[in-house]
């Protein structure tokens, strides 16, 4: 792993921001996908149930830095009862202030839950039930959001957040969602499909996943003659790439970048020389080229 900490003169900064302006493209966000399964053989809801967090799968396991984030979106296949629980702890605190979305409740109802305490006291939570019936199959995956911006917590359909809202809830106090959990519960299986959006906070730091000898097959988005350091300090300062493919033996850099904006897989191949690096997020534990 290696971090950028260098001086550059005068002509290198400019041919590295010239590139970087060069090579640059609008980028709204990346997602990456993270597939689960799962199954509470028991009634579990928030407001009765005070270790919920405990009967929930936790979808970060890129350990992705979820602060700042405001939106999900998901698929899920499942007969009914599927939840998704946001917590403003990033330990999945149960006690934490928590939202839920119930999705189909018996296939009928969804809700929407606040709640500042967990076993809640008297007055401390908030929720809306609205008409959802039929709203989940058993055997196909249908696409949902959530949202929770602006006070506002809001459950809909589609691809895109803000498209065909089912319900929502407003609040007086909102919290930074800092831990995101799922389950089905009353025995029901829910296979789901997560985006997770990829924070741009780019750590400085590279990883090489160990990978000698390997090339990734992602969109080359500049090729150039340069040092190891160079290369690293180009594609750090460029939102476009994600990573670097490099040959010390001839001084070869190759920018990249994902084929979409949803990524599911990171290809690569064996060539000898070569040495692919992942750019890391949330400081040095979330760097995605380690993942795949």
């Amino acid at each position: 792993m290696i971090m950028l900490n260098m001086v550059f003169k005068t002509g290198q900064m400019f041919k590295i921001l010239l590139l970087c302006f060069l090579t640059f493209k609008a980028v709204e966000g990346v997602q990456i996908t993270t597939n689960v399964s799962t199954k509470v053989d028991a009634a579990v809801h928030l407001i009765h149930t005070a270790d919920i967090m405990n009967y929930t799968t936790d979808v970060n396991k890129y350990n992705l830095d979820l602060s700042g984030i405001t939106s999900l979106v998901f698929k899920i296949k499942s007969c009914s009862d599927a939840h998704v629980l946001l917590s403003s702890s990033g330990v999945r605190n149960s006690s934490e202030p928590l939202y839920e979305i119930y999705i189909g409740y018996h296939n009928n109802e969804s809700y929407i839950t606040y709640c500042e305490d967990n076993p809640p006291a008297y007055g401390s939570n908030n929720s809306i039930v609205f008409s959802t019936e039929n709203i989940l199959n058993c055997t196909v995956y249908l696409p949902f959001w959530v949202s929770w911006s602006d006070k506002d917590i809001k459950l809909g359909t589609g691809k895109f957040v803000g498209d065909n809202v089912l319900g929502n809830l407003t609040i007086t106090h909102n919290f930074e969602v800092k831990s995101i959990g799922v389950f089905t519960d009353h025995l029901r299986l829910g296979n789901w499909i997560i985006q997770l959006e990829v924070s741009d906070k780019f750590a400085g730091y590279f990883d090489s996943c160990i990978m000698n000898n390997t090339k990734s097959d992602m969109v080359v988005v500049d090729d150039i003659n340069c040092s190891k350091m160079s290369c690293g300090a180009s594609c750090g300062m460029s939102k476009t790439c994600m990573g670097y493919n490099f040959n010390s033996a001839i001084n070869r850099c190759e920018l990249l970048w994902f084929v979409s904006d949803v990524v599911t897989d990171i290809p690569h191949h064996t060539e000898a020389g070569w040495r692919f690096y992942s750019k890391c997020f949330n400081r040095k534990s979330a760097c995605l080229g380690c993942y795949f």
